[in-house]
């Protein structure tokens, strides 16, 4: 079933999650969305125009990387006014790291609907690179999403450091530029040295780099932009299994 444009006299925006930049890691909906656009607005620093540009053949692609909220709200308000299919690409998934609430309630301030795609963070186009798992039973049960307060505070309690412990999983994103600050403030949080690391750098893109390290390792890592750290005994766990397939473990679709 094909994707409808807003009926007439509507106004309507889809944000749509453009994964880590690998379009074949598009969801087959934000696919289909771009291939009818008739306008993009993306971050170009963050995804490539060359793959953009095969994706949305018949749109006007505009990059919003020098734009302020404001300038962004008023173009993406004037092309839902021209009618057609109009997205607003956001790098991984909009609900991550992104700018999705306040687009969002400027744009419905001004009578503009918004339907949000999901799309693949980078954080799980990293383990699928190294084809590990964020939890192993018995090791990690739980993930968090992070980042540093450099320029950009978090709430107290919220830092790696803060969330920092052994057996949970942080994917750790805006980080990339202070290397060894993050792995200062895992260090002093009382993670061990040698606390796997995996880090990506570019993930899904021309350029990609994607290696091993450990948290005594972490702070020679070259400080760059756009690289994803994930940190945990989980990702290098061993001789775990699950519960689920078990041959004692009943649960409703298996009889013992």
């Amino acid at each position: 079933m094909g994707l409808l444009d807003p009926a007439p006299g509507a106004l309507k925006v889809y944000v749509v999650g453009g994964g880590p930049g690998d379009p074949e890691l598009l969801t087959v909906r934000g696919a289909r969305l771009l291939a009818q656009a008739r306008f993009v607005l993306y971050t170009g620093s963050l995804f490539p125009e060359e793959t953009l540009r095969g994706l949305a053949p018949q749109a006007e692609l505009v990059d919003s990387k020098g734009m302020v909220l404001e300038s962004i709200v008023e173009r993406l308000h004037y092309e839902a006014e021209r009618g057609g299919v109009v997205v607003r690409l956001h790098s991984g998934d909009p609900s991550l790291y992104g700018t999705l609430l306040e687009e969002r309630e400027a744009l419905e301030a001004l009578g503009v609907r918004v339907e949000v795609v999901p799309g693949v963070t980078a954080a799980f186009a990293l383990a699928a690179r190294a084809g590990v798992a964020l939890t192993a039973p018995g090791v990690a049960q739980a993930v968090a999403f992070a980042r540093l307060g450099v320029r950009t505070p978090v709430p107290e309690g919220q830092s790696p450091g803060a969330l920092a412990r052994r057996g949970l999983t942080l994917a750790l994103y805006l980080s990339g530029m202070h290397p060894k600050t993050l792995a200062r403030e895992l260090l002093e949080a009382g993670l061990p040295e040698d606390t796997p690391v995996l880090f990506g750098h570019r993930v899904g893109q021309a350029g990609e780099e994607v290696g091993w390290s450990d948290l005594s390792g972490l702070g020679t890592l070259p400080p760059r932009d756009t690289t994803v750290y994930l940190v945990g005994e989980a990702l290098k766990a061993r001789g775990v299994r699950s519960r689920l397939y078990a041959p004692g473990f009943r649960h409703r679709f298996r009889r013992r």
